[in-house]
């Protein structure tokens, strides 16, 4: 404590710290007025089970348990209510009564003297779990294996396989600096997916509170999961891991599609100081070529860090920069934070103020607490009507040419001397007490924004903090992470848990947010990165600079990735518009691919981009051998066409990026123009892809039969092929019809990959 009161001193005024002091003093009285702990009854025996209408009821002596499912995997068990969270139901069926057994569509639930199973059809038990206990918390308990793998639980800084540890779920500021094993993080989601011989069964609770979860901690062979507030509510889906998250995401919303040009490379800094620096800044990449979709700026852009204005001095010339930006195809982002600074005649503040738009103590109060701002006030995003008001703001932003949104300090974080840094538990919001609805506060605010901007574009909005569903508004990134090799390894673990935790639209702070990485680094956390929906370097005001030219020697290196990531925008892209639809996560880890392989459980420094990319980045120093895995089946190597399978030694030196492709599979490149490169298996290729075409995305079909490549556009897109040299006699069709070919010079036939053991022949056309 006695180092925090000095970095405060060091950093901020005295009547700061004070401020800090005070709120610190504050919180905890109201909270000891407020706050009472609970005592649950117990549950009691088991009396009776029936079957009314489309849920089995059970009934004990203190609860009543409703069990409902549907006829795709669906459970959803229920035994206590509590605050309404926003999540959608399925539509339930009726079960099935078979003695002991109760089928709901493709599960069957047995009880048992302690709990109660589910299993397939055949009689496997998918989920063993135990009822809970009621006390002075929650306690839900399910079985795990020896052998069994967890993840997700949103983002955590943990192995891949959780099994060992306890996690906190409470959205919780870093205070400017993690590594591997800090927790809690910024986002915290009650979702997990447990994989046992392999197949998988995905458990969401609905309960948005603080709670623990022991993983196999105290008990090797049971998850337990404590909350401190109702309700005990949770989903359990069964099935193949596809389907598993497209059930999911029909119940917590599926992610939103983004705008093209949010995939493009993103150079950010705490902070630009001023318009002509990041006129510079943005100069820089385009004199020497660079790809660059945005630039951010951190909060010295704003007049006393008062949201909803700039300092005229340093940013009076917003507007004409922003013009440039877009002559040059490039966007300025700027953070937004969710403290309202306490100044009489802020209008932002006086009209929260006056229509009573801010979170409260219990006794009505407003609660005021230090940030940024110093003392400030904070909306209450849970009420619908305070969300419009709040949102209405970002039009002034759009009218100075701000493209995109970025949310920073919403868990909430607040500055404070000692104990939790955010509000009360006892603080007051529209539906509910904060310590029941805290991981929701970033929530509502990034769904405020998004359902503003929406109605007249597709916005970019990214968030430090959230919770389950979050990716239908708004992109998240992993926050300030430590600048160290670690961490770069650890990064790729996190991703993948927000991916299992059904969180798709995610990246991490390239580099590291505190220190300054070497070249080496920081090349091998660009190649590391290249597939994160999230491409944005960003570092705090300590670190060296990182625009690419500031690397000296290594400038080539560094461009040299960042066009790489340029190249597969329009497959990344595509794969995210598809996950929209699916509700599938986008980066997924190896054991997806080969779900019965107990070696791929293990995995944790390589990961998959959809079905068919795998890459493999190097995430140590000094090595020139990497080792990688490839799960069943055969891969091209991207930089070379060999085709690989199995467990393979790597050869590496500082520009390498082990890169694998799917046979009989196709992606997409950016060269020029849309290329479409099939990866030949067995002579064949197939997949379906999503091309923006300004607001909209075509669907496109392509397969290719070992005689006839076939596409089915819907409507003429510009792209250009890369595929067979050979083959044989080829016609190129569209629904069957010639005629009805996009027109002339946007459709080109070049190349393919091929394995090597398939045939050639050199009678295809080289253009159509």
């Amino acid at each position: 404590m006695l180092d925090d009161i000095k970095g405060f001193l060091n950093t901020f005024s005295e009547t700061m710290f004070m401020d800090v002091v005070n709120y610190s003093l504050t919180r905890d009285k109201y909270d000891s007025m407020f706050l009472r702990d609970a005592r649950y009854p117990e549950l009691g025996e088991l009396r009776s089970t029936q079957v009314e209408g489309d849920s089995l009821i059970v009934k004990f002596d203190g609860y009543v348990l409703r069990i409902q499912g549907t006829d795709n995997g669906v459970l959803k068990f229920t035994w206590t209510d509590g605050p309404a969270l926003p999540i959608a139901d399925p539509s339930f069926v009726k079960p099935i009564q078979d003695g002991e057994r109760y089928l709901f569509g493709k599960n069957v639930v047995s009880l048992q003297k302690d709990g109660l199973t589910v299993a397939d059809p055949e009689g496997v038990v998918l989920h063993h779990e135990f009822f809970p206990s009621f006390g002075s918390d929650i306690t839900h308990s399910f079985e795990i294996g020896e052998e069994d793998i967890i993840s997700g639980l949103g983002e955590k800084a943990a192995p891949l396989n959780m099994i060992g540890h306890v996690y906190r779920l409470w959205n919780h500021d870093a205070n400017g600096s993690y590594g591997p094993d800090s927790d809690p993080l910024y986002l915290n989601a009650p979702v997990m997916l447990h994989g046992h011989e392999g197949r998988f069964v995905l458990i969401f609770y609905a309960n948005a509170g603080d709670s623990t979860v022991d993983v196999g901690y105290s008990d090797e062979r049971r998850l337990s999961i404590s909350f401190r507030s109702k309700p005990l509510e949770y989903y359990i889906i069964t099935g193949d891991l596809d389907s598993i998250y497209s059930r999911f995401a029909e119940i917590t919303g599926k992610p939103y599609k983004p705008p093209y040009w949010a995939f493009e490379f993103q150079q950010s800094r705490y902070s630009y100081m001023d318009t002509k620096e990041v006129r510079d800044v943005v100069d820089g990449f385009i004199s020497r070529g660079i790809p660059l979709g945005a630039v951010y700026l951190d909060i010295d852009y704003m007049d006393s860090f008062k949201m909803f204005t700039f300092d005229q001095k340093r940013f009076g010339d917003i507007k004409q920069l922003t013009d440039y930006m877009m002559k040059n195809g490039v966007r300025l982002i700027t953070i937004m934070e969710p403290s309202v600074k306490m100044e009489p005649g802020y209008d932002l503040y006086e009209e929260g103020l006056k229509n009573g738009y801010f979170v409260r103590y219990p006794d009505g109060n407003v609660m005021y607490a230090p940030v940024w701002p110093e003392m400030a006030a904070f909306p209450d995003f849970t009420d619908a009507g305070v969300r419009e008001w709040y949102s209405s703001r970002y039009d002034f932003m759009r009218s100075m040419g701000i493209s995109g949104f970025w949310h920073d300090m919403n868990e909430p974080a607040i500055f404070v001397a000692w104990g939790d840094n955010t509000m009360p538990r006892s603080a007051v919001h529209s539906i509910g007490r904060h310590e029941e609805v805290h991981n929701l506060y970033g929530y509502y605010m990034d769904k405020a924004a998004f359902d503003h901007l929406s109605r007249s574009e597709r916005p970019f909005i990214l968030s430090r903090s959230g919770w389950a569903g979050i990716s239908q508004y708004s992109w998240i990134w992993t926050g300030d992470t430590e600048t160290s090799w670690k961490e770069l390894k650890q990064n790729i673990v996190t991703i993948l848990h927000m991916s299992m935790s059904g969180i798709t639209l995610t990246g991490c702070d390239i580099g590291g947010f505190t220190g300054s990485p070497t070249p080496h680094l920081f090349i091998r956390w660009l190649q590391a990165s290249l597939f994160f929906p999230l491409y944005r370097v960003h570092s705090d005001k300590r670190s060296k600079r990182r625009e690419p030219w500031a690397f000296g020697d290594h400038e080539r290196e560094i461009i040299d990735v960042i066009r790489m990531r340029h190249s597969f925008v329009p497959q990344i892209y595509s794969e995210a518009i598809s996950s929209s639809i699916t509700g599938r996560p986008i980066l997924r880890p190896i054991f997806w691919a080969d779900p019965k392989n107990t070696l791929a459980m293990s995995i944790d420094d390589e990961y998959m981009m959809g079905d068919d990319l795998l890459i493999a980045p190097v995430v140590e120093d000094h090595v020139i051998n990497r080792e990688v895995f490839l799960p069943s089946g055969r891969w091209y190597d991207i930089s070379n066409d060999s085709v690989v399978e199995g467990h393979i030694t790597y050869c590496v030196n500082l520009s390498t990026v082990p890169i694998f492709v799917r046979e009989g599979s196709a992606i997409l490149r950016e060269n020029n123009g849309i290329e479409v490169h099939l990866y030949l298996g067995s002579g064949r290729a197939k997949r379906t892809f999503y091309i923006s075409s300004g607001n909209d995305d075509v669907k496109v079909d392509i397969e290719f039969d070992g005689r006839d490549i076939r596409v089915n556009p819907g409507r003429p897109v510009s792209v250009k092929f890369i595929v067979l040299h050979g083959f044989g006699s080829m016609t190129p069709t569209l629904n069957g019809n010639q005629s009805k070919l996009p027109p002339p010079g946007s459709l080109r036939i070049c190349r393919c990959h091929m394995s090597p053991w398939l045939p050639r022949s050199s009678s295809l056309p080289s253009s159509i």
